[in-house]
Parts: C-alpha cells; sequence; structure tokens
C-alpha cells in the first residue's frame, strides 16, 4: 500500500483557517486551535501545510519545563539552544521581530497553561501568528486563561473521516473501489478514526489481491473486522 496524502474535508479546513489567519490584508495574526480526538488526521495535516508553506514546527515533548520548551522552540528558529529560558525567549522574539513567521505546535495540549502564555508573549511582541494543535483537553487548556482565549482568531475541529474521504483513500493507495454502502460501514466500524481506516486498508488489499479483484465488497470488510477491534474504547 502506498503512502499518501489526501485533501480530506478535515484538511480543507485546517488549510483556509491557516491561510486566512496568515492573509494580513483580510485577515488578522493571531492564534489558531486545532483540536479532534487521536487519530483523525491532525498532525499529518500540519506537516503537510508547514512543508509547502514554510514556519516554524515544534512537536511537544511531555512534562516540558519552561527552560526546555523554549530550548526546543528557539533551535528550531534560530538553530541554537541557549541555556536559560530568558535568553531563548530573547532571541525568539528577536528573530520574529525581523522575520515573523507562524509558529505549529503540536501536542500543544501537553503544554501547561504557563507555557501556552509563553507563545501568547511571543505572539504579542513579534506579531508571528501561532498554530497550537492538540487533543480534546485543549480549548479546556486554553479557555483558563480569558487572554490566551480572547486572541483565538480560528478554530478547526477535526471530525471523523468522511465516506467520500475512505473512497478517496482506498483509490489512491491500494488502487481498491469502495463502494458507497462499504465506505459506509467502514466509517462506523473505525469511528471515522483516519489511523483505524489506514491499518484497515493494509488488510482489504491482501483480501483485494488474494480474491484478485479490485473492489472491496461487504464480506471482505466484515471478514477484516473479525481480526481486531476497531473501535476506541
Amino acid at each position: 500500500m502506498r503512502q499518501v496524502f489526501i485533501e480530506t474535508d478535515n484538511v480543507s479546513k485546517f488549510r483556509r483557517a491557516v491561510a486566512t489567519m496568515e492573509d494580513m490584508e483580510h485577515g488578522q495574526p493571531g492564534i489558531a486551535v486545532c483540536w479532534g480526538q487521536a487519530g483523525r488526521g491532525k498532525t499529518v495535516a500540519v506537516q503537510n501545510y508547514y512543508s509547502e508553506h514554510g514556519g516554524v514546527y515544534l512537536y511537544v515533548w511531555q512534562d516540558w519545563t519552561q527552560c526546555a520548551f523554549l530550548q526546543g522552540l528557539c533551535f528550531e528558529i534560530c538553530g541554537q539552544r541557549p541555556r536559560s529560558a530568558n535568553d531563548c525567549k530573547i532571541k525568539i522574539v528577536a528573530a520574529l521581530s525581523k522575520e515573523p513567521q507562524t509558529i505549529f505546535v503540536d501536542e500543544a495540549d501537553k503544554l501547561s497553561v504557563a507555557r501556552i502564555n509563553d507563545l501568547r508573549d511571543i505572539h504579542e511582541l513579534t506579531g508571528s501568528s501561532i498554530v497550537l494543535v492538540g487533543e480534546e483537553e485543549l480549548p479546556a487548556l486554553l479557555g483558563q486563561q480569558r487572554r490566551v482565549w480572547s486572541r483565538v482568531v480560528q478554530e478547526v475541529v477535526f471530525g471523523p473521516i468522511s465516506e467520500s474521504d475512505v473512497a478517496m483513500y482506498g483509490m489512491d493507495a491500494a488502487d481498491l473501489r469502495i463502494p458507497a454502502r462499504e465506505c459506509k460501514l467502514i466509517v462506523k466500524k473505525t469511528d471515522g478514526d483516519f489511523r483505524l481506516v489506514r491499518n484497515m486498508f493494509q488488510m482489504l488489499e491482501n483480501a483485494a489481491k488474494a480474491r484478485d479483484t479490485d473492489t472491496v465488497d461487504e464480506a471482505m470488510v466484515m471478514d477484516v473486522l473479525k481480526h481486531r477491534s476497531w473501535r476506541r474504547s
């Protein structure tokens, strides 16, 4: 099965939101929030946008201190890791004041409120837009600080993968035709989790090859469903 990137409904919403925020004529710099349960394709969407449009991408580690967080961000922006948090912040602000960039922070729900406020400071001082990406806990985290939430100008909720997304993915990744009824069944059984859909297609591709067909039918889907649980608890 090929590794492919497809323009799902979620991806399209994300692209529009970030592009609007980055449009200095018609939008306004601020904070964008992208959230949804694990497996909905958030990280893939962010990394694809970043690879095409540039900016700064930072993946958050669990339990980062202020210094570790700012060192990570400073390294992505300046290629340096100053020893103190304050020195990191000074260098980050100086670099982004000269050349504002959109900062993509993945797994942002792992951050403390204090680290979110570090990002708010950087945004306020440099005009750089911030894109925070995380799971369902992220909106509640941001909501603890009115001065942070009030700066959110775009919010994107990554919902379940759609039936049309499933059909597109099957064709692009595995050259499989998925009738509408089977697309609906796959979405239902996986709760629209893109990661689970991808895993299921690895098995469906093998099943299709064994039957010498390029069309997935209900019997093939039901057979794959027997092999493991396809829903999150």
